[in-house]
């Protein structure tokens, strides 16, 4: 069974795979990011996700060896920076990527960098890209000036270019959103280890 569906916050993702793996379906595979393959199980099955920045080969393959050993197998992710890694394994009861709350700040520091860094990247776009009015968003020459069926077929063709014109703006505020949210959840982390100390 395939399921499209597209996240910007990977904790959002672990929570919906595994609400799916909870309906009694194990996620098998994921291929761009927004297609999730998933196949009927009668056994739990847990999803776990993490962050890495770019890797050498051999720490990478360190990486893997390590997360395999416990019986998690790689389903999504590479040695190539930005990637998020997606583990899975049937419950046992050890469940969690992180043994330690060091471990959880690092990765929300990593998490917090590759949002930052795709949040300048949206403003440097918006700020170059976007049109001073929002109607010249549309390219097409004289589209305003087109009348009944003709200004709807040009305006449709070209609305998902249009569309695509603006998607980095509005993607902008998104994931300065995300990554206050996991700054947040970092600096909660980060009180719970003072207060273990």
């Amino acid at each position: 069974m395939n399921k499209y569906k597209f996240f910007l916050d990977p904790l959002k993702v672990e929570q919906w795979i595994n609400e799916m793996q909870n309906k009694g379906y194990r996620l098998t595979d994921i291929s761009m990011d927004f297609i999730y393959k998933f196949e009927e199980t009668s056994e739990d099955y847990i999803t776990r996700v993490d962050y890495q920045e770019m890797m050498s080969i051999p720490k990478y393959e360190e990486y893997l060896s390590i997360h395999e050993e416990f019986g998690w197998k790689h389903i999504r992710g590479g040695r190539f920076g930005s990637m998020t890694q997606v583990w899975s394994k049937k419950s046992d009861g050890n469940d969690e990527l992180f043994s330690d709350r060091e471990s959880k700040i690092n990765y929300y520091k990593r998490y917090m960098k590759m949002t930052g860094g795709l949040a300048i990247l949206f403003l440097f776009y918006s700020m170059l890209f976007l049109p001073d009015s929002p109607g010249m968003i549309f390219l097409t020459p004289g589209l305003w000036d087109l009348e009944d069926m003709e200004f709807w077929r040009a305006f449709l063709f070209e609305l998902p270019f249009a569309l695509m014109r603006i998607l980095p703006a509005v993607l902008f505020p998104v994931t300065v959103i995300i990554l206050f949210i996991a700054y947040y959840r970092m600096d909660k982390a980060k009180k719970e280890l003072e207060q273990e100390n």
